[in-house]
């Protein structure tokens, strides 16, 4: 209670994020910049009128004044070289001192307040109470305060917390496989002391996410092959004493990622705005409103990663969604895993992966000539990152050489032409394969 958004009428505004002393140097530095330039721009209106002869008064007092103006200039100039402006953020405030009372609500009832609620935390979560201060200069101290109980080194859930989805983000489950749920109604870990083993190294280790991800990276654990052993099965069927390497499909957008990377089109340009996907026409009919779905971006700057792509809950992207991206209208602490008909559908018959088997056998033409053996050769490694064994080479020569035989036959085209088309199809079909987008 008494947060505010910062708003100008309807108008959300964003505010300099920063130290309240970056804010208070940047807010004098640009009151000064603005004086100087209003000095500036009233001097270029003409204060001594257009440009006199050389001589005269009205010439020393003309040169006094651009003189003037250019040291003004320099000023602006320095000011903001020296003290760079502050980024930008759309936060909460707290904008009334001490902040307005909390009160129970007699049956939920706005206007029937009972008894004044002080500060807290539910008492489940804290075995002592933590005692919220006075306020402070600037704040009342109640998200600091609460910020600072979270993440103390002794707090029982928040490492674990964290420990768990960094873990499951790599093995598909957590050591608790209920990760939004610690409580009496969610499932017990796999490996407790695994689990506070890690927490523990965690907090030591300054909360580095990255340091978390190279410990678990390095682990043999994590280097287990997806092999399987038929006693490890017996006595383990669910694999949660991970004696192997779980069998995974790629997220949604590293499968559209990988596609874009592999037929050379991936533009790694980082930060800035969203892009804006191509939406299948298809999709746009069975739309609710599709005069208001979005102009999709330049295939340049569609290119980009899909983690810049322009998320619309009422409108997401059918590739993605059919390959399980994540529940746009909801919070969800796991995506769900499903293998149905219409992904290997969209895989092989959408537009967007259409286009990207043709820039690839663009890129192999490129990049491995007109050559079907050092083609096949080029595409494995780009593709799966390792050269095609003998079986594999063989047939998937035969297929280009019956294909574009066919193909011309059928169609009446050249023999380029032929061969031309049936690269694409060998193209379409390898980004289609399970190693591509199950990895080992």
């Amino acid at each position: 209670n008494g947060l505010k958004r910062p708003q100008n009428g309807r108008t959300e505004l964003e505010v300099p994020a920063g130290s309240p002393d970056q804010v208070r140097a940047a807010a004098a530095r640009d009151a000064l910049a603005a004086a100087l330039q209003s000095r500036i721009a009233a001097r270029r209106a003409g204060v001594f009128g257009p440009v006199p002869s050389a001589g005269g008064d009205g010439g020393a007092l003309w040169l006094a004044d651009a003189l003037a103006r250019n040291v003004d200039s320099r000023a602006v100039a320095r000011l903001r070289a020296e003290a760079p402006r502050l980024p930008s953020a759309y936060v909460f405030q707290e904008t009334s001192f001490p902040p307005p009372a909390t009160y129970l609500l007699l049956r939920g009832q706005a206007a029937s307040p009972g008894q004044e609620v002080a500060p807290g935390l539910p008492a489940v979560l804290s075995a002592t109470p933590v005692a919220f201060p006075a306020q402070g200069e600037r704040s009342s101290l109640r998200r600091l305060t609460l910020a600072r109980w979270l993440a103390r080194p002794d707090h029982p859930l928040t490492a674990r917390v964290i420990v768990n989805r960094v873990w499951q983000h790599h093995f598909g489950e957590g050591l608790v496989r209920t990760p939004g749920d610690f409580g009496t109604m969610g499932e017990l870990p796999t490996h407790p002391e695994l689990l506070d083993w890690l927490a523990g190294w965690f907090v030591r280790h300054d909360w580095s996410i990255k340091a978390l991800h190279r410990l678990i990276l390095t682990s043999q654990t994590y280097r287990m092959s997806t092999r399987g052993n038929p006693a490890h099965a017996a006595d383990d069927p669910e694999n949660r004493l991970l004696w192997r390497s779980r069998y995974r499909r790629l997220d949604a957008e590293a499968i559209r990622d990988a596609m874009l990377a592999v037929s050379g089109r991936l533009n790694r340009r980082l930060y800035g705005p969203s892009m804006y996907p191509a939406i299948p026409r298809e999709a746009l009919e069975g739309h609710s409103d599709p005069d208001k779905a979005w102009k999709p971006s330049a295939e340049p700057e569609a290119s980009r990663r899909s983690v810049y792509a322009f998320v619309k809950r009422s409108l997401p992207v059918p590739m993605l969604e059919v390959l399980d991206f994540c529940d746009t209208a909801r919070p969800a602490s796991k995506r769900n895993i499903t293998t149905v008909a219409p992904q290997a559908l969209t895989l092989l018959n959408s537009d967007f992966v259409n286009h990207q088997a043709r820039y690839f056998a663009d890129r192999l033409e490129r990049e491995a000539g007109n050559g079907l053996v050092s083609q096949i050769e080029r595409a494995f490694l780009l593709a799966l990152a390792r050269p095609p064994n003998d079986g594999e080479r063989a047939a998937t020569l035969r297929f280009l050489e019956e294909s574009s035989a066919r193909i011309a036959r059928e169609q009446g085209v050249t023999a380029s032409s032929a061969q031309r088309v049936a690269l694409e199809q060998f193209c379409r079909a390898i980004l289609n394969t399970n190693e591509f987008v199950y990895p080992d």
